[in-house]
């Protein structure tokens, strides 16, 4: 059985607050991005606080519904 990273939890939380700080200088409430994710709030709420794995597919439909390149949502991460 393979283990996990020591810092996967810190990225999942570093993801998630790249991803709160994008939506914010956007002036979007969570409900407003997932609307135009397609999401439920509840999903954002559970990425922004690193409380869930994030796909690459969730992180591109993030990023487009910012306005921002996918990378952008990657800035920091150990």
């Amino acid at each position: 059985m393979s283990s996990l990273p020591e810092n996967y939890v810190q990225n999942k939380i570093l993801f998630g607050k790249n991803v709160c700080r994008e939506r914010n200088e956007k002036g979007m409430s969570q409900n407003d991005l997932a609307a135009t994710c397609g999401f439920e709030k509840t999903t954002i709420s559970r990425i922004e606080n690193g409380r869930t794995n994030c796909t690459i597919k969730t992180a591109t439909t993030l990023a487009q519904a910012l306005g921002i390149s996918t990378s952008k949502l990657f800035n920091d991460l150990i």
